[in-house]
């Protein structure tokens, strides 16, 4: 690592970090490491993906803009509203970290998050990390982590309304403003409405239509009194209405997620610190059309959670980090667990504290170590460790080599849930890598193999009903991804290939719902105030369950268009699955149609 690299690294901030950006420009990231860092000395792999970014995509959920993404796959039961699951290299949908601005979302309860749910119009950026990454973060960095920041002290004011097919509507808003010399004031609002489809169409709901609305709204202040301290505090809430197909009967789902978050913040020349707060609250709904949504909740969970890390700038060529992580979880009611006085402990208390050492014994050798505990009062203690190390062969090329453990907590509904098991214990995993990096004619590229083993898998064992959650299963993946960034003159391109082996070791099978060959091309053309752009993306055929059918490949092309009309407005239109491709990445769950959308943009 060159030693200008190294020095560049005192942060501010020790909100989570991302990796080897694929932009041909150097971008801060705060992700891989859990301080600001440049992308060109992050030693994992990551996507970036900024603001504009994500309105180049005419995104309309998270889905939509986790799906370009390379090494990640899409699981859906329908169209927009419907449960989503994402697999980062073949891992479980449960093995992926999602933090928003750097905090862990509320998902102890079933361990895993529902992309589809999280409003897309408050985002600033997203990082994502590829890997193991359990050493800064603890459970659940099996696969890699996905940071959702919310947070920036741009100005900006904007409305933005959308319409498109199966009745779409969509209306957002938001303001950005300085206050005195040291404030920063920020809000954001959005509405959604879509009629949806049928999702699962049978003999016996012909006719159903499964619809989506939702509601969201975030706060936020910032103030810096100094170069040396800083704080904010942000607010955030969404509500979400959806209607799913339950075999064959129409129900509908509703959740409400509300959260309220600060941090402060210390600098100076060799020190930097964050101390970060956050309390969240989720509930959820089940109910049948006529029934009292109010008698009908799912569950209803609350998690606290406090960090405070720090960042020490030891020499030139040595950085020192580390922190310690609280969180405790509790779940205060709802159907998920008959009784939740059969939880053993509730609240469940978890107390994580890592290390982090980043050094260049010479120029062309870089050095990242980790490791950190977690003392959970569920399993006990958990003991992860990773080291990765990076070496310049030739100017403008890396060679970078990585060996990680990480594991996932059992979840509540696991633990006491239908088939509980209270006596599960952590799923663990171990990951190797090896990557090549460099510039060649113009194109940042990049060459990764990894191998991925998971031990204690939880998995149902035993008959129907009578049978239980176990520690039982086990899993290896080993695959190999090149990505590469480009331009053809005014043609701005990223193209991702994956080839994988995701296997069950026990039965020989591949894992479900996942390919063995993925591709994705995304592109974008600007010329004078026009901006036209294309995503496509080719999946291979995949186990739809364990011992089920094979779900058929399948080819998609989205093309996007955008026109500066005015210094103000901006028209946007976008077409998805242009040639109406007939696929399901879910069994028995087509996915939409081929779909039209107009966007009208106005900045002020």
């Amino acid at each position: 690592m060159n030693k200008q690299i190294v020095a560049s690294l005192v942060a501010a901030s020790l909100l989570p970090v991302s990796a080897w950006a694929e932009q041909n420009t150097e971008t801060v990231v705060v992700t891989a490491s859990r301080f600001e860092q440049s992308d060109a000395s992050v030693l994992q792999s990551a996507t970036i993906l900024t603001r504009q970014d994500i309105a180049r995509l005419q995104a309309r959920s998270l889905v939509d803009v986790l799906r370009t993404v390379p090494s990640i796959e899409i699981a859906q039961s329908g169209g927009r509203g419907q449960i989503a699951s994402i697999f980062m290299r073949g891992t479980e949908s449960d093995h992926s970290l999602v933090l928003i601005d750097g905090m862990r979302m509320a998902s102890s309860i079933k361990g895993s998050v529902d992309f589809n749910q999280i409003p897309v119009n408050s985002i600033e950026r997203i990082e994502i990390i590829r890997g193991a990454r359990a050493t800064l973060y603890g459970s659940s960095a099996i696969g890699g982590v996905i940071n959702i920041i919310t947070k920036s002290n741009k100005e900006r004011a904007n409305v933005s309304a959308t319409v498109g097919s199966l009745d779409h509507h969509a209306v957002s808003g938001a303001w950005a403003t300085k206050l005195g010399d040291n404030g920063h004031f920020s809000g954001i609002a959005g509405y959604e409405s879509n009629d949806g489809y049928n999702v699962h169409p049978t003999a016996s709901n012909w006719g159903d239509q499964h619809g989506f609305t939702g509601r969201n709204a975030q706060l936020g202040y910032s103030h810096r009194w100094n170069t040396s301290w800083s704080a904010d505090i942000t607010g955030r809430w969404y509500q979400n209405e959806y209607d799913y197909d339950n075999f064959g009967s129409l129900k509908h789902g509703w959740l409400e997620s509300q959260a309220l978050a600060s941090t402060l913040n210390y600098r100076s020349d060799t020190w930097s610190a964050t101390l970060s707060a956050e309390i969240s609250q989720q509930e959820n709904f089940d109910y049948s059309p006529g029934s009292d949504r109010k008698n009908n909740k799912t569950s209803d969970v609350e998690q606290v959670s406090t960090s405070l890390g720090f960042q020490y700038q030891a020499t030139e060529d040595w950085l020192l980090g580390g922190g310690v992580d609280y969180r405790q979880d509790t779940f205060n009611e709802g159907s998920l667990i008959t009784n939740p006085d059969d939880i053993a402990i509730n609240p469940r208390d978890n107390l994580g504290t890592y290390l982090l050492t980043q050094f260049s014994p010479v120029e062309a050798l870089s050095i990242e170590a980790s490791a950190r505990s977690d003392d959970n009062e569920q399993y006990g203690q958990h003991t992860t460790w990773q080291t990765s190390a990076g070496l310049a062969i030739a100017e403008g090329y890396q060679l970078v080599a990585s060996y990680g453990t990480a594991f996932k907590a059992p979840s509540l509904t696991e633990l006491y849930g239908w088939g509980g098991n209270a006596t599960l214990k952590p799923e663990e995993s171990s990951n190797t890598e090896l990557a090549l990096r460099g510039v060649t004619a113009d194109v940042d590229w990049s060459l990764t193999g990894y191998i991925n083993r998971i031990d204690n898998l939880i998995q149902y064992a035993g008959s129907y009903p009578n049978g239980q959650n176990q520690n039982v299963g086990k899993a290896k993946i080993e695959g190999v991804e090149f990505i590469a960034n480009f331009d053809v003159h005014a043609l701005n391109n990223r193209i991702s290939l994956e080839y994988k082996d995701p296997k069950n070791e026990q039965t020989g099978e591949q894992l479900a719902r996942r390919a063995k060959r993925i591709a994705k091309w995304d592109a974008s053309y600007q010329w004078e105030r026009l901006q036209l752009g294309t995503q496509w993306q080719y999946q291979s055929e995949r186990l739809d369950y364990s011992g089920g059918e094979m779900l058929g490949s399948y080819s998609l092309w989205t093309i996007t268009a955008s026109y500066q009309a005015t210094d103000n407005l901006t028209v946007k239109g976008k077409v998805d699955n242009v040639f109406d491709k007939d696929y399901e990445t879910a069994g028995g769950y087509p996915s939409a149609e081929r779909g039209y959308f107009i966007t009208l943009d106005y900045q002020y």
